[in-house]
């Protein structure tokens, strides 16, 4: 996955979390398990305010 890639799938992440975690983790089920859920966590910051 390209930071480009991983941009447009996990919008809410910030650019240099999308660039660290491409280069150091190297299995992408845990790549995308882990942007995922950063990506949620931030939906839910969002939604609620916290």
């Amino acid at each position: 996955m390209t930071v480009a890639e991983a941009r447009k799938r996990y919008p809410l992440v910030p650019r240099e979390i999308l660039k660290w975690a491409i280069e150091n983790i190297s299995d992408p089920k845990d790549l995308e398990r882990g942007l995922f859920r950063l990506d949620q966590a931030k939906r839910i910051q969002l939604k609620y305010g916290v």
